[in-house]
Order: structure tokens, then C-alpha cells, then sequence
């Protein structure tokens, strides 16, 4: 299995490599394209704005500090917000986008209270937790993964999935604390 000591976040504001920046951009340039697209008249600048924000990502993350659990959630978030908000400004005479519904949609953002705050908070941790099972999957063998799935990703009683793959309910539960220790140190801060 392959190792990591610390977790991504981590790693970008230590001492980054390229696969970190890529992993980073692989992770989260579709969660934030696919929110942009939503604001109401954004059509295809969404994508533009999206790659905007990542790049306001990559200079500012070296001065973001985790304050509580959720805080890097909710940083990227104020950072799409505030991006969305400057990028209004910029296009206010803009015919093509629908100022008021856009900006009903971003102060609905903006707001940690909010009901779009807080499918942005279950989304990104929905999306987050899919990229990296994707990543750390190649790290395990198949029964291993299988395990995995079966007991934590299905809900399967451990009894059972061992009874199913022929092996004992002490290999299910420590298949799944293996993948499970995996994927907090690939997150680390990202998924709380």
C-alpha cells in the first residue's frame, strides 16, 4: 500500500509537487464548474470562472488556516462567492446574465446558514469522498476493496460479507480501517 505522511492540503502549502496541483485541479475543478453552471444566466463562462477560482485557490492556499471542521469548505466557498460577486460587477451591463436571479443565487451562496450553503457543504464532501476512493482504490487489492464496499459503503453487517467472500469478520473490519486510515490521510483537511 502506498503511503502518504501528510495529507494534500498539507503538502500544497508545504512543499507542493505537480501531481499535487493536478490532484488538487482533479479533485475540485468539476465540483466548482458544476456550481457555477447553476447561477442563473452564467452559461459557458461558468467553466472560465471556475478555472478563476482554482487559480485564486492555488495563490491563496498557502495563507489558509483551519480554524474548525468544514473551515476549508467553507473557504473555497466564500472564494467562489466572492469571485462570482467580482465577476457581476464586471459584467453588470451585461444583458446575457440575469442580474437579479444571479445575485438571489450568490447572497443564497454566501449564506453559511443558508439551504444552498448547505447542499454546498454536502455536495463538495459527496464529490470529495468519490474522487478519493478513486484515488486510493489502486492502493488495494480487490478483495480488499470488495470488503470495503460491501461492509462500509453498502452498510453490510460484517458477518455477512465475511460469510459471502469466504474469510473472516476480523478481515472485514480491519479492510475497512485500512481504507479508512487511507483516505484521512489523502484528505486530511479537505473532508471533514
Amino acid at each position: 500500500m502506498k503511503t502518504t505522511s501528510i495529507s494534500l492540503l498539507e503538502r500544497l502549502r508545504a512543499a507542493p509537487e505537480d501531481s499535487d496541483w493536478s490532484r488538487l485541479q482533479e479533485i475540485y475543478l468539476p465540483l466548482i464548474r458544476k456550481w457555477l453552471g447553476r447561477v442563473p444566466g452564467l452559461g459557458e463562462e461558468a467553466g472560465d470562472l471556475a478555472q478563476e477560482v482554482l487559480i485564486i485557490l492555488v495563490r491563496e492556499l498557502p495563507q489558509f488556516k483551519r480554524e474548525r471542521d468544514g473551515s476549508f469548505r467553507a473557504w473555497l466557498r466564500l472564494v467562489t462567492v466572492n469571485r462570482l460577486r467580482s465577476y457581476r460587477k464586471q459584467k453588470a451591463r451585461r444583458p446575457k446574465l440575469s442580474l437579479e436571479a444571479a445575485d438571489a443565487f450568490i447572497d443564497s451562496l454566501a449564506d453559511p446558514n443558508g439551504d444552498l450553503a448547505q447542499e454546498w457543504e454536502r455536495e463538495h464532501d459527496r464529490h470529495v469522498f468519490q474522487k478519493l476512493l478513486a484515488i486510493v482504490r489502486s492502493d488495494f487489492g480487490a478483495a480488499t476493496w470488495t470488503m470495503f464496499e460491501q461492509f462500509a459503503l453498502q452498510g453490510l453487517p460484517a458477518a455477512e460479507v465475511a460469510a459471502r467472500l469466504n474469510v473472516s469478520v476480523n478481515s472485514v473490519i480491519q479492510a475497512k480501517a485500512r481504507i479508512l486510515k487511507r483516505l484521512r490521510q489523502e484528505a486530511g483537511e479537505f473532508l471533514d
